[in-house]
């Protein structure tokens, strides 16, 4: 790596997490609403089919209740389901287990029923927003359990908006969506800042309360935020845990040495796997990468979600291509010596929290040293070694589980389970109490 690159990464990382310099990008955009007159405006992109747009669209309702906010809705044209729809509805359906919401029906809407739901939807956005909010969670109900016969009804008794009208909006929004560069819907967007689902509504929500927005005298909270911390687990009764270690769990970690969520889940994820004695692998994968701008932009999340964690993060120093092979070889080495833990843990510190570069040997002889992973002849054991047929096997194993974010969590036990993305160590818990409930032990 360049050392213009070396030096200037770690500089660059820890200025964006600057609360300072943060509040200065944000003002950029109040100062334009304030010279336009305009209202605070969160706008929320939903796709009907979509299962995470049904569930933040019963949870906004409770949002407004906190915040002073303009909301406005804006419908995506409906897309065939992608080889990842199967994960998504389960994953979907634990969310909103967790957070108490509705879901109960694994197969998508057809596209006929969620033309009409649009058609209504769109028809009827002038409604004070709590009716709207009220009105598209009936519709999405009836999309997604197949009640065709009430949405029929709801169609009797509102107006609908006109099919070529309609499919001009919904390309219209469409192709804005498009233009910032986003992909997935049930996105909210507000001042810059783009936040995903009930995953960011949280984080959304702090930013809101932040410039004084909170209109209740308590924060805004989704259980998805628990923080594993202070033995903060769903089972602490000996017995019950003693059930569970019998069923010797195996859990599978995919994740990237270029990614930071796979940097601030290893830790806490080890803390869960010990607790209920989980036989905990992990498996480094390779694959298309995020653009360094697109996680720059998020840095100062990710920084407030490590921090939570109790995890230093902010001085980074991405690796390059020779850097990824150099911490797979580590990571190879570490499995063939018993310390693949250790290892992975320092070289991922290394990267996201210290802003080493791992392809520069003084500093991966330093950070090996400081984790007592001394090699003898570093160099010539990095370039001899070949580490690259297990990570692909791993890629490969990564790929057949259709699931398309890191880290991912693949379960083994009475049922087998995967999990990818933020906010799903407290999905693991759950997975387990319900094998335990099916079994009959818990």
């Amino acid at each position: 790596m360049p050392l213009s690159r070396r030096l200037l990464q770690p500089l660059l990382s820890r200025a964006l997490i600057h609360p300072r310099l943060h509040s200065l990008l944000q003002a950029r955009y109040d100062w334009l609403r304030r010279i336009q007159r305009r209202p605070h405006q969160v706008i929320v992109w939903i796709r009907l089919n979509d299962p995470y747009s049904y569930l933040l669209i019963q949870a906004l309702p409770r949002f407004l209740e906190h915040f002073s906010v303009q909301l406005i809705v804006k419908i995506l044209p409906f897309q065939e389901p992608s080889h990842t729809f199967s994960h998504d509805v389960r994953d979907a359906w634990y969310l909103a287990q967790f957070h108490q919401l509705h879901f109960h029906d694994f197969q998508s809407p057809s596209e006929e029923n969620c033309f009409i739901a649009s058609q209504l939807l769109l028809a009827n956005r002038n409604l004070p927003t709590t009716d709207f909010l009220f009105l598209a969670k009936q519709v999405l109900s009836c999309l997604w359990e197949h009640q065709s016969h009430k949405l029929s009804t709801l169609v009797l008794r509102f107006r609908q908006l006109a099919a070529s009208t309609t499919q001009n909006k919904m390309m219209s929004a469409l192709r804005e969506f498009q233009r910032h560069g986003q992909e997935k819907s049930a996105q909210l967007y507000y001042q810059g800042e783009w936040y995903w689902g009930l995953d960011d509504l949280s984080d959304l929500g702090d930013r809101l309360t932040a410039i004084g927005l909170n209109q209740l005298l308590h924060q805004f909270q989704l259980n998805s935020d628990s923080i594993y911390q202070d033995n903060d687990y769903l089972i602490n009764d000996w017995e019950q845990l003693a059930t569970i270690r019998t069923q010797k769990y195996s859990l599978d970690y995919f994740f990237r040495f270029d990614d930071p969520l796979s940097y601030i889940y290893l830790t806490p994820l080890i803390a869960l796997a010990e607790h209920y004695q989980l036989k905990l692998h992990l498996k480094p994968i390779l694959t298309q990468t995020a653009s360094p701008i697109e996680w720059h932009t998020q840095l100062h999340r990710y920084a407030r979600l490590a921090e939570k964690y109790r995890l230093a993060f902010g001085e980074v120093c991405l690796p390059n291509e020779q850097g990824i092979n150099i911490c797979c070889a580590l990571f190879h080495y570490g499995q063939q010596h018993g310390n693949a833990d250790k290892i992975t843990q320092a070289l991922l510190t290394a990267i996201w929290a210290e802003g080493k570069d791992v392809s520069h040997l003084p500093h991966l002889q330093a950070l090996l040293k400081a984790s007592h992973c001394d090699i003898p002849q570093l160099k010539k054991y990095l370039k001899s070694v070949q580490s690259s047929p297990q990570i692909e096997r791993y890629t490969v194993e990564w790929a057949a589980l259709e699931v398309y974010e890191s880290p991912s969590f693949y379960l083994q036990g009475h049922r087998r389970l995967v999990f990818s993305g933020a906010h799903r160590l407290w999905a693991i818990e759950m997975a387990i109490v319900d094998n335990m409930k099916l079994i009959g032990t818990i």
